[in-house]
C-alpha cells in the first residue's frame, strides 16, 4: 500500500495528492498541520465521519478495529491505524497483507487452501492447483465472513455447490 502511495505521490506536484479519480471517489489531502498527516476522503466524507455509521469489528488478537464502508471495503483510522503501521513495522510483516488477514479479506482455510476476498468476488487456491471463483460482488462483508463461518463440514472448499 506505502509503495502505490510512493509511486502516485511522486507523479503529483510537491509530493501532495489532491485527487485521484482512478480510486473510485478516493482522495488525500495535506492537512497543512504536518507532512505526515493526510485526510483521506471517500465521496465527499473523511473516513472519520464514515466511522461514526460505519459497523466497527475489533481483531481478537491484537485489539486494533478497523471499519467497513459501503457494507464492502475494511478501512482503518486514528489511534488504531497509528497502532498497527507500529506494529507492522516493528514485526516485520507487510501492512497490506496484515490488514487483509486481519479483515479476513485473506482466509487460510486449512494448510493447504486460502481463500483471497476481493470486492468483485471470492477465489479459493489450493496449493495442489484446484481453484473455485465465486461471484461474491453482491454481497456484503457480513455475509461473505458469515459464509466462511459456516463452510461445510465436510472440508471440500471446492465443491460449487455450496
Amino acid at each position: 500500500m506505502q509503495d502505490i502511495y510512493e509511486a502516485l505521490k511522486s507523479r503529483i506536484p510537491n509530493g501532495h495528492v489532491k485527487e485521484q479519480d482512478s480510486l473510485n471517489d478516493v482522495a488525500e489531502t495535506n492537512t497543512g498541520e504536518d507532512d505526515k498527516k493526510l485526510t483521506t476522503w471517500y465521496k465527499g466524507r473523511t473516513l472519520d465521519e464514515w466511522a461514526l455509521t460505519s459497523p466497527k469489528y475489533t481483531d481478537s488478537e491484537t485489539g486494533i478495529s478497523w471499519y467497513v464502508i459501503d457494507g464492502k471495503q475494511p478501512y482503518i483510522t486514528g489511534e488504531d491505524a497509528e497502532k498497527f503501521w507500529k506494529m507492522c513495522k516493528e514485526t516485520g510483516e507487510f501492512p497490506v497483507k496484515k490488514f487483509a488477514e486481519m479483515t479476513g479479506m485473506i482466509q487460510y482455510l486449512d494448510d493447504n487452501t486460502v481463500a483471497y476476498v476481493g470486492d468483485n468476488g471470492t477465489v479459493i487456491k489450493s496449493k495442489d492447483g484446484k481453484e473455485l471463483e465465486i461471484d461474491t460482488s453482491s454481497m456484503t462483508y457480513d455475509m461473505i465472513m458469515d459464509m466462511f463461518k459456516n463452510l461445510p463440514k465436510s472440508r471440500n472448499y471446492f465443491d460449487s455447490s455450496y
